[in-house]
């Protein structure tokens, strides 16, 4: 079984997991899952999908009996040779939009879950876009507990109807606001005081960022190729640092690659905040609106207050950085998603097409190109983090391509 505390980053407490935490109880600091040890092979072959990894995640096959509760096998990486021509890269997609759900938020489900019930949290009150509040229902009705109370903003209704399937009455409970992310994770805070439940935290929430562990974890153990840069969207950015994180679990952090965070330039405090030297999200980084757009659907968050501060520790202990595209930049890059038969060949195979996130991605990636700072020749894995949902993309787009 693996031991491990959760430390405090401020005030360098550790305690052991008697209850569920989103912040340090003595002073308010960011909770980090700290393992006492790692085996030199810290995969347990006795045990399938997720549960493998069980040495270096906050949860254990070996004395609980929850594999029935999640079958989610490794993605593939793929190769993307013709945009890697393209481009004049080494370009890999990892594939997340196999997911149950479409979307790499269901390995952070399972353990958001799993830590809920162990630690008798009956109710819980989630901020969502909609990815995570689906992946978040979907094990909630594979478990069967407990209740998830998901603010959602009204935009994202028709997405959200279209995935009803994950959502088990028994266990959701769906409120629509109208406004924007960070108008519905403070209307999620005050709904959660008003009904006297925990409110799920986001990025301090230690078990999301275990969860999103799990990619890193398959790239170092299973895929065992070293790259240049790892590259994805950002909203709040807890995959960025849940990557790192698995190379520091595993002893490897100096050999962690340089990291790209992409946001759409509508909405880029984190972008704002880098180009500015600043080592926290001050408000003139923070944008005053976020203008309505077609390319920008999930990508919305304007202060990501909290994280911002963690993820630029670690930015420059890489060599990363953070980047902004434009909707013309974000449009041209989900053509290009299309030019390696992979994404042709899943559309004609199940009608599912890449969303508009890791398009956002590989935006960023070609403007780093285009600008230098990533080099000819160099090898760059894309988290393809997820599918899109109904009414995301307009057809007419990519249309000539499929």
């Amino acid at each position: 079984m693996a031991e491990y505390l959760l430390r405090c980053a401020k005030c360098g407490e550790g305690r052991t997991e008697d209850a569920n935490y989103v912040a340090c109880p003595a002073c308010g600091g960011f909770l980090e899952v700290e393992f006492a040890r790692v085996p030199a092979n810290p995969i347990d072959p006795r045990f399938a999908s997720i549960f493998k990894y069980h040495p270096v995640m906050p949860y254990d096959p070996t004395v609980e009996d929850i594999q029935a509760h999640e079958d989610l096998e490794e993605t593939p990486v793929v190769p993307a040779r013709r945009l890697s021509d393209k481009l004049g890269i080494e370009l890999f997609f990892k594939d997340e939009t196999v997911m149950p759900t479409g979307t790499w938020k269901d390995r952070e489900g399972y353990v958001t879950i799993h830590r809920l019930l162990k630690n008798k949290v009956a109710d819980l009150v989630v901020f969502s876009s909609g990815n995570t509040a689906t992946s978040l229902a979907r094990s909630a009705s594979i478990v069967k507990g407990p209740r998830l109370h998901f603010v959602i903003p009204s935009a994202s209704r028709n997405r959200i109807q279209a995935l009803k399937k994950f959502y088990h009455d028994d266990y959701v409970k769906v409120h629509f606001f109208d406004g924007s992310n960070d108008e519905c994770s403070a209307q999620a805070a005050k709904m959660a005081k008003e009904l006297g439940y925990q409110v799920e935290g986001g990025f301090a929430n230690y078990a999301r960022r275990e969860g999103l562990k799990l990619l890193g974890l398959e790239i170092l153990l299973g895929w065992k190729q070293r790259v240049d840069w790892y590259v994805q969207p950002i909203a709040g950015g807890i995959g960025v640092y849940s990557f790192y994180k698995a190379h520091k679990d595993l002893g490897v952090a100096d050999q962690c690659p340089k990291m790209l965070g992409v946001q759409a330039d509508i909405c880029a405090p984190m972008v704002n905040a880098w180009k500015d030297g600043s080592a926290v999200l001050e408000e003139r980084h923070i944008p005053q609106e976020v203008v309505p757009s077609e390319f920008v659907r999930v990508l919305r968050t304007r202060r990501p207050v909290d994280s911002y501060p963690v993820l630029k520790t670690l930015m420059d202990r890489v060599g990363g950085r953070f980047e902004a595209v434009s909707d013309r930049q974000i449009h041209d890059a989900l053509r290009l998603l299309y030019l390696d038969e992979h994404y042709r060949e899943t559309y004609k195979r199940s009608g599912k097409l890449v969303g508009l996130e890791p398009a956002t991605a590989l935006a960023g990636i070609v403007k780093g190109v285009g600008e230098g700072y990533i080099r000819p020749g160099e090898k760059v894995l894309l988290n393809v983090s997820g599918a899109a949902k109904e009414g995301d993309i307009r057809l007419e787009w990519i249309s000539d391509l499929l």
